[in-house]
């Protein structure tokens, strides 16, 4: 069952235009520049009556969202005549002005008509640090992940914290930013060594699938029975998808999904069993603190990138990763970050809905501008030098020959809990295929198998021998989930 929103509303309106100004110089879409657009005088208006307290909690304009629209509105003065002001925000902003300078400091220092704003106390890093996000400007790795940690501690005002994370990504976080906001989750430091030759991580988008099979728990399962130990991480569920997740499907099968860290730890140290699922309540119960501000600032915050590449624990001898990702122009990012981290080799795919998930089916190739779903992009360390690959994935090259990349009858956890089985029992289908197929051209792709063929063959064997369905049900057991 979901926890309550701590927030009033949010405010369907004021999302909608939200969605429109809360994004990049390229991107953003100014208010009530044609007919059927979000008016601005109307947005301005609810935000009032919030303020005022004349709409009922569930309507109004909440803290969060006021702090995003605003921050919105004084970056966007930095961008083009494209994505700037229109002459219709510029109209509602002059008509409301003295209502507008009557609102609380927060959102005066956030529309930039109260320059000596006085932070809270544990505010003081936020405030610095938004002055020049305001402006359209990066900042230092220290000051991003001094802001985060007084965010982190709860110190920090809902319009404060919508801010600061909206600005950062309209401003497009840069390499030293966006490792301030991985670091500030788990520092490298922290993260345990276990007695494992190999360990590799996949980060999925903690938001779920909506419309295709999600496979990563029984690609862990299948790697499990091949001596290759997996971490998976994530969440029961996170806006704005709300999807089906590994935490959904494990609670599905009957396993306990409140792991801690140790308890983890002798999950994928034990060799039978070989992988285990942390919730990022155990791992991050801040950060994780912080999840329903992700519904009222509308657009993914730049954690939505970096939880994907969280590091939980350290291999003896071997570590890799793997991490979903959809927007072009972040795959350098997160490849960047695992670099840094020292990982021995390392994978970016576009995959199904923003996940590492190969589709079985490729669809229209990538070119200069455009990544194709199935776009991989890695290094591996080799001998002492990095090797690199970028390209494509086509199923038809190995066999898998679909029309479209089929998708499930029922979009549940439980129906997906039910379909991974089936195929980890070896039922021949397209669930099947996709695990098969994940599994293989991922451990190839990160020179665990000799060949993608030689990948392939050993996914289908550990699902046809039972052996994947055994780990499994080895980890619900030994999990601590009997009930």
């Amino acid at each position: 069952m979901s926890e309550p929103d701590p927030y009033p509303g949010p405010n369907e309106e004021v999302l909608a235009a939200q969605v429109r100004v809360c994004t990049g110089p390229h991107q953003s879409r100014p208010l009530g520049k044609k007919e059927g657009d979000p008016a601005p005088r109307r947005i301005l208006e609810l935000i009032f009556a919030s303020l005022e307290g004349a709409l009922p909690r569930a309507d109004r304009v909440s803290p969060a969202q006021m702090g995003a629209f605003f921050a919105a509105m004084s970056i966007r003065r930095t961008f083009g005549e494209r994505t700037g002001w229109s002459a219709a925000e510029v109209a509602a902003f002059d008509r409301y002005g003295d209502a507008l300078s009557k609102m609380p400091a927060d959102l005066r220092f956030l529309l930039g008509t109260a320059p000596d704003f006085a932070a809270r106390p544990g505010e003081a890093r936020v405030v610095a640090a938004l002055r020049p996000v305001l402006r359209g400007e990066h900042l230092r790795y220290e000051e991003v992940r001094g802001a985060l940690e007084a965010m982190l501690s709860g110190a920090v005002r809902p319009s404060l914290m919508a801010a600061f994370l909206i600005g950062q990504r309209m401003n497009i976080e840069d390499a030293e930013e966006i490792r301030a906001h991985l670091d500030a989750v788990l520092p490298s430091e922290q993260v345990p060594a276990l007695q494992v030759e190999t360990l590799t991580h996949f980060g999925q988008p903690f938001d779920g699938a909506a419309r295709f099979f999600r496979p990563t728990l029984f690609v862990a399962a299948v790697r499990a029975a091949l001596g290759r130990a997996t971490v998976l991480h994530g969440v029961a569920e996170m806006p704005p998808k709300r999807g089906v997740t590994e935490e959904g499907v494990l609670a599905a099968l009957g396993a306990r999904v409140d792991l801690s860290l140790a308890m983890a730890a002798r999950c994928i140290e034990d060799p039978a069993v070989g992988f285990a699922y942390v919730s990022q309540r155990e791992y991050a119960p801040r950060a994780y603190a912080l999840r329903h501000l992700r519904t009222h600032i509308a657009k993914r915050p730049p954690w939505a990138t970096t939880e994907k590449v969280q590091q939980l624990f350290a291999g003896a001898a071997w570590n890799g990763m793997i991490a979903g990702f959809y927007h072009a122009g972040y795959e350098d990012k997160l490849l960047g970050l695992m670099q840094e981290r020292g990982l021995d080799a390392g994978l970016v795919i576009k995959g199904e809905e923003g996940s590492s998930h190969y589709g079985l089916r490729l669809g229209k190739p990538s070119d200069a501008r455009r990544k194709a779903v199935n776009y991989t992009q890695g290094f591996r360390r080799v001998g002492g030098r990095l090797e690199t690959v970028a390209g494509d994935v086509d199923p038809t090259d190995y066999g898998f020959c679909y029309e479209q990349s089929p998708r499930p009858a029922e979009v549940s956890a439980r129906a997906f809990a039910a379909l991974g089985v089936a195929a980890l029992k070896g039922e021949q289908g397209p669930v099947y295929d996709r695990i098969a197929f994940n599994a293989g051209l991922t451990d190839y792709y990160l020179g665990l198998s000799m060949s993608a063929e030689e990948g392939l063959a050993e996914a289908r064997e550990a699902m046809d021998s039972g052996r994947a369905l055994a780990h499994l049900e080895c980890y619900i057991s030994r999990s601590g989930a009997s009930r």
